[in-house]
């Protein structure tokens, strides 16, 4: 694949009434200063004001008509993308200064086909509430999600458009988990070459779709982890069914245990004493 000298960037955003935090979004975007980028934002028909600020910026690539979902509105965005790097940061989120330079740098070896980086999650006024490290990041670490022994800064995650005619699109059925099904797929295809630069800002507030679920028992996005684990544990009663299996019941016995009885304050204990109580 021939390189240019700045290989064009197609930043993919889905939005939907996300006024309070888009332009942040576009400028962030706007002030790293790349000279070949486009900045795709597909919006699900906002009536917040969204649409009125997307319109001070005439370089952007726009639409907004309803959707469904945050996963349909990327894999149309993806499908718009004319550049041959992709980025993909969701409205909420960030990148931090220098970002795009730093991955195109990667991706001038020409056998580099994902770039992964680390990054900061942060609340709603951008305040930093921790750092996030994406070099334990692997498909076999995802597959075995109840080890809780990964993490990744999802828009630090930048891939060459060609990725999509071998491992396809986001999978549309998944509302949470569309990032860490595809990330997998990516894993078990490319090597993922991970750059320890903090490289965007993933925002983390109440009405997010983690935030919303914080407070339950199981989260619903962890039955959707679930659910995309088991298409890589193997036919029912294969060897590697039967250790992914075996490695899951472990883990959930061992959680029961230490939320029961070790861990002070913890959602199970707290359940068990109010049921005990009634």
């Amino acid at each position: 694949m021939a390189e240019s000298k700045d290989p064009k960037i197609s930043v993919v955003t889905p939005s939907f009434n996300q006024a309070a935090f888009i332009e942040e979004n576009i400028q962030s975007v706007l002030s790293q200063g790349y000279p070949n980028v486009e900045h795709i934002i597909v919006d699900g028909g906002s009536t917040d004001g969204t649409l009125e600020i997307l319109r001070r910026y005439p370089h952007l690539r726009w639409v907004s008509e309803p959707d469904r979902g945050q996963t349909h509105a990327l894999n149309k965005g993806f499908h718009m993308a004319s550049g041959e790097v992709i980025g993909w940061v969701n409205s909420d989120d960030t990148y931090c200064p220098g970002a795009l330079s730093t991955a195109v740098e990667r991706f001038r070896n020409p056998s580099t086909m994902v770039v992964c980086g680390d990054g900061y999650e942060i609340d709603r006024s951008g305040g930093v509430l921790r750092p996030m490290r994406s070099n334990r990041v692997s498909p076999e670490r995802l597959i075995r999600y109840w080890k809780w022994d990964y993490e990744f800064c999802q828009p630090a995650f930048f891939f060459r458009r060609s990725v999509f005619d071998v491992v396809g699109y986001l999978d549309e059925s998944l509302y949470y988990a569309m990032d860490v099904e595809f990330f997998i797929r990516l894993g078990q295809r490319f090597e993922l070459d991970y750059v320890p630069l903090p490289l965007a800002n993933l925002r983390f507030y109440e009405t997010t779709k983690s935030g919303r679920n914080a407070a339950k028992l199981i989260p619903d996005y962890v039955w959707e982890f679930h659910s995309v684990s088991r298409r890589h544990w193997g036919p029912l009663l294969s060897g590697s069914y039967m250790r992914y299996a075996a490695s899951f019941a472990g883990a959930i016995g061992l959680s029961i245990i230490k939320n029961l009885f070790i861990v002070r304050g913890s959602k199970s204990r707290d359940r068990l004493r109010r049921f005990t109580a009634e």
